[in-house]
């Protein structure tokens, strides 16, 4: 027999509060919702990744963080 694994995460006391109201309209308990949230989320990634936007994204993420720092490194020359 397989046996889930765990994880632990915090949330605000607003997304709780989310969480809950959510569960409780559909009728399921908050760690299923928290689980099919997570599996539905996962399938969005990985269909992206299959279109190739992920490596966009660490691209736009690496231009950002190269002029961010270089705007820092101005404001400390002048």
């Amino acid at each position: 027999m397989r046996r889930n694994k765990e994880i632990k995460i915090s949330l605000t006391e607003e997304e709780m509060e989310r969480i809950e109201k959510i569960a409780k309209k559909i009728g399921i308990t908050k760690s299923r919702l928290a689980r099919n949230l997570v599996i539905a989320s996962l399938e969005d990634i990985e269909i992206l990744e299959k279109l190739g936007f992920i490596e966009i994204v660490k691209l736009l993420k690496k231009i950002k963080d190269k002029a961010l720092k270089e705007k820092d490194l101005k404001l400390i020359h002048n």
